[in-house]
């Protein structure tokens, strides 16, 4: 029987833009056969192994860094349970915004049993929820000092695109978050389906 899973990807004021837009495309892209990628190229593809969502505070337009308005799906109330979060990342002043928001904390606290995975700055989120207490983790290169002072008790890895721990997985920079979410579809798949994604989306 074929898996499917809901993706849940969160937004919030000044998040970068590939952070999100990045692993969003890995997983629509994604199919179970090789016969399926043109079908998804035409619109005529019914089952998928990734069904994505995104998510804010309130459900109201959010503006991302540089000045894109996206309206997300959900709101942190209505929102389904998901078997999947991505918590992307932003700027200081994001990190800031996210930071003091014990709500959006709470709720990426309450996927703790889940798969979760951050891109960038979304570490900083992950570890205020208390999610990286004792596990490794990276993030923005920029960031990776400042992620070492503010929490302790992770050990901040370096020169890497991603650090699995199982069901809680940190990236690095923007870019890094389209190899993360190739590695969960490896993970949750196989080497073929991850190939097969990397093909389609034109990665080499």
């Amino acid at each position: 029987m074929q898996r499917n899973y809901h993706v849940g990807i969160l937004l919030f004021d000044y998040v970068d833009a590939l952070d999100f837009s990045g692993p969003y495309e890995v997983f629509n892209l994604t199919t179970f056969n090789e016969s399926d990628v043109m079908k998804l190229f035409t619109n005529t593809l019914d089952k998928k192994p990734f069904k994505v969502s995104t998510i804010s505070h309130y459900g109201k337009q959010i503006t991302v860094h540089n000045g894109l308005k996206v309206l997300p799906d959900y709101s942190l109330a209505n929102a389904p349970t998901f078997d999947i979060i991505i918590v992307p990342g932003g700027p200081l002043k994001a990190i800031k915004l996210v930071e003091k928001n014990q709500e959006i904390i709470n709720w990426i606290a309450g996927y703790k049993d889940k798969l979760v995975a951050s891109v960038c700055t979304g570490a900083f989120f992950l570890a205020k929820a208390g999610l990286l207490h004792g596990k490794k983790a990276t993030t923005n290169r920029s960031a990776l000092d400042l992620l070492n002072i503010r929490y302790p008790y992770i050990e901040v890895i370096r020169g890497t695109k991603y650090v699995d721990e199982g069901n809680i997985i940190t990236s690095a920079g923007v870019s890094a978050g389209i190899q993360m979410a190739l590695h969960v579809v490896r993970k949750l798949f196989d080497e073929e389906t991850a190939r097969r994604t990397a093909h389609t989306i034109e990665l080499d």
